[in-house]
């Protein structure tokens, strides 16, 4: 009998193992296809993330060109940004940013290595960003003027520099594509780069939008000859006064400058004739699209005249 109750215990006790295991194996397999069934869902809901935010680059560039008027302002309609708008099974956001207002770092120098009026402009912009004295400016400013040189036959003085980075590399010998790129040039770290950031740009033409540049890039901008024949029409009291005009009224025309506070008819001696404008010619659009919990986000360029996508980045 007791052997009995023995083979009855050691029965129940592999019963009770094997429904253990099975119930182990039945867990393992329900995560897993829970596990798996997640990463489909997210999968298909960053696929759908991914074309709202790409529909939202093409509905910013929509909204840009019902923008009819002769002036741009950020009190207009494109420049309120768009916040979680309803689209299909979630939302999209954009932010469009006029890029015109900044400088355009490309005209610093020609491809021959001759500097331009965009040079002493940047030298003044370093001075007032970075807070360098007037040589190591020029140095900065230099260093693009070698850049830019596309005759790499003739030796700059920076190209010791690049030959004994690790690993080393050469200029490019030509201008800049991207504003990342102005990191790989002498002079250039990632702290200074991010201090100068958002003051430049690298594409459209020379032009800045009276109605988006900031105070900086308006004050270095009065700085469009040689050294030692630049005037300064305007001083930071001057340079307020028409930002602070722009606030509450956008400038429609560029004689509407003399409506500012104290600005009257100098403001044609200011800068460089054609060299500023009220309009702008290139855009930022920052476009997330969401559904769920999946997320895509599109940066991208915008031409507003011609209406041509640029650059599109999606991550």
């Amino acid at each position: 009998m007791k052997s009995l109750n023995n083979q009855r215990g050691m029965a129940l006790l592999l019963v009770l193992i094997v429904v253990a295991l099975l119930s182990a194996l039945v867990i393992e397999f329900s995560f897993s296809t829970l596990v798996d069934l997640r990463a489909v869902e997210t999968f298909r809901d960053r696929t759908k993330a991914y074309s709202l935010a790409r529909g939202g680059v093409e509905a910013a560039r929509k909204i840009l060109q019902e923008d009819k008027n002769k002036f741009d302002h950020p009190s207009e309609f494109w420049g309120s940004p768009l916040a979680n708008i309803p689209a299909g099974d979630g939302d999209v956001s954009i932010s469009i940013t006029d890029l015109t207002g900044r400088m355009n770092i490309n005209y610093v120098a020609d491809n021959r290595g001759n500097p331009l009026p965009g040079y002493h402009r940047f030298v003044a912009l370093c001075e007032d960003i970075l807070l360098v004295d007037r040589l190591q400016a020029q140095e900065l400013a230099d260093s693009l003027v070698y850049w830019f040189n596309q005759d790499k036959n003739r030796p700059s003085p920076d190209d010791p520099y690049y030959a004994s980075l690790s690993p080393p590399y050469q200029r490019r010998g030509r201008k800049l594509t991207t504003i990342d790129e102005l990191t790989l040039i002498k002079g250039f770290d990632r702290e200074r780069f991010e201090k100068l950031k958002p003051y430049l740009r690298v594409v459209g033409d020379e032009q800045i939008n009276l109605n988006t540049a900031s105070a900086t890039v308006l004050t270095a901008w009065q700085f469009s000859a040689a050294e030692g024949h630049v005037v300064i029409v305007f001083d930071p009291l001057d340079i307020a006064a028409i930002v602070d005009y722009r606030q509450h009224s956008p400038y429609e025309k560029l004689q509407d400058l003399a409506f500012a506070e104290g600005i009257g008819e100098r403001w044609p001696a200011a800068w460089l004739q054609n060299s500023i404008g009220v309009s702008g010619q290139i855009y930022q659009v920052a476009s997330r699209g969401r559904v769920n919990q999946g997320s895509r986000y599109a940066n991208a360029i915008v031409s507003k005249q011609e209406n041509e996508l640029l650059s599109l980045k999606v991550e």
